[in-house]
């Protein structure tokens, strides 16, 4: 593994450490964007390392449109007329927020130790990815904001997207190219709900909706 690939999935790891410890809409989703970019990368970086091929370059430049810039462009349009522009009362606290997030991190590198099959050069992409599953999933439940939620989703995604890069030499591009689908029909569905709920109750607190109960 080469020093850049190194650096991008270490940068990846202190993306998810920021989104668990900001309040800040904009600056989260910039963050969302950071992680894109970084994950969009790392198939071009194994391309120098193991070999580039047309299915590798299809994979970053797919990556790189739809982390970095489309779904970062879709959650903006989602809080460009909201007047809240942070989070103040999530569910768990920012300060613990961080602290469980560092937490993950051990726990997933805890795991990939433990990981038989798994080729010892890899230890750092599957902690990464699994880092940024757990990341992913705490965020969705620990936030009460939607466009947060979406932002958790966009890491969960991001976690098992890096944990398939891991083993690209076998996952035909058409697979990796649907999950990349799979993902954008998700985020733009959830960017469309996250307005309507804006429109309907003019704001985006999930927990709220819980008065709608019959």
């Amino acid at each position: 593994m080469t020093i850049l690939n190194e650096l991008l999935l270490v940068a990846i790891l202190v993306t998810n450490i920021a989104l668990s410890g900001n309040s800040r809409l904009k600056t989260c989703i910039d963050i969302v964007s950071i992680q894109g970019f970084a994950l969009g990368l790392l198939p071009a970086v194994i391309g120098l390392e193991t070999g580039m091929s047309v299915e590798l370059v299809v994979i970053a430049i797919a990556g790189i449109v739809l982390r970095g810039i489309v779904f970062p462009h879709l959650l903006k349009k989602s809080i460009q007329n909201a007047s809240a522009s942070r989070e103040l009362k999530p569910v768990v606290g920012y300060f613990l927020s961080t602290l469980i997030a560092l937490a993950l991190i051990a726990v997933s590198l805890w795991l990939s130790r433990r990981l038989q099959f798994l080729d010892p050069s890899l230890l750092l992409f599957s902690t990464v990815a699994l880092a940024t599953i757990f990341t992913g999933t705490f965020i969705i439940v620990g936030r009460r904001l939607a466009v947060m939620q979406i932002v958790g989703y966009i890491l969960l995604e991001n976690g098992i997207y890096c944990l398939g890069l891991a083993f690209v030499r076998e996952i035909p591009l058409i697979v990796e190219l649907g999950v990349l689908f799979d993902a954008i029909v998700a985020v733009f569905v959830m960017s469309v709900a996250t307005n309507k709920i804006h429109e309907e109750f003019e704001h985006f607190d999930v927990a709220k909706l819980d008065s709608l109960k019959g």
